[in-house]
């Protein structure tokens, strides 16, 4: 087994073919354990995209072309929590050189001010209100890229994690690893609450709003909007930490 570092966006299939379902996508600065290399593709864990699939992490393909480097002293200084002109995605982790931020194959970024944070400094505002920044965001499945598109827990794993805040990478898990969730009626969730739908199961997640609404990355809408929880399925709301 060995740890390989993404210096920019990779999908994560079901698969080991081009066509097959992404299930995950990792931003520059992510983690992946490869597990075995099969006809030019890697089969990986995802560590720091949690699932009950499997306790290593997320699992999946990625290509072997080179796209993931090797760079077993990789330890991230700063988190990208802004939309900037490096064309860089949420949750995109950098290292720090000389002053300057770099990516895992040592290539300097240049960002505006405010962009990055330093890892484990939380910032303070609430996940629906970074959201709200993202409205006409495109819908991806198994997207977690903020300058190309996301599925719903896709959104809310970014969301948190530019937060402070380490959440599952599906949604059914997210709300089974809350510390604290209820299916009482959404009327009980406060704003910045996580709120669950489905049928038979957990299928969707948004961050809630306040009054009935709540925004989320759904399929039918096209990407990141608002909507009524009553609109859909409602299952149930979760809160981690500062809401």
């Amino acid at each position: 087994m060995s740890n390989l570092v993404a210096p920019r966006s990779a999908a994560v299939r079901a698969a080991p073919e081009g066509g097959a379902e992404m299930v995950t996508e990792v931003v520059a600065g992510e983690r992946v354990e490869v597990l075995e290399e099969s006809g030019g593709w890697l089969r990986v864990v995802v560590p720091d995209h949690r699932s009950h699939l499997d306790p290593r992490g997320y699992p999946g393909w990625v290509r072997d072309d080179g796209s993931l480097v090797e760079n077993g002293s990789w330890s991230p200084d700063l988190v990208v929590v802004r939309n900037n002109r490096a064309g860089l995605p949420l949750g995109a982790l950098l290292g720090e050189d000389k002053g300057r931020a770099v990516l895992p194959d040592g290539r300097p970024v240049d960002v505006e001010a405010g962009v990055l944070r330093r890892v484990g400094d939380p910032i303070e505002i609430g996940g629906h209100h970074l959201c709200l920044r993202l409205l006409g965001l495109p819908y991806r499945w198994g997207g977690t890229d903020s300058t190309r598109g996301m599925d719903c827990s896709g959104l809310v794993l970014r969301v948190m994690q530019i937060r402070g805040i380490a959440v599952p990478r599906d949604a059914e898990d997210q709300f089974a690893s809350a510390p604290f969730r209820s299916e009482e009626g959404w009327e009980r969730a406060r704003a910045g609450d996580l709120v669950f739908f489905g049928e038979g199961g957990i299928t969707h997640v948004g961050f809630y709003l306040g009054d009935g609404d709540y925004v989320s990355a759904k399929g039918e809408d096209g990407g990141v909007s608002v909507r009524k929880v009553s609109e859909d399925g409602y299952v149930g709301f979760a809160r981690y930490g500062r809401g």
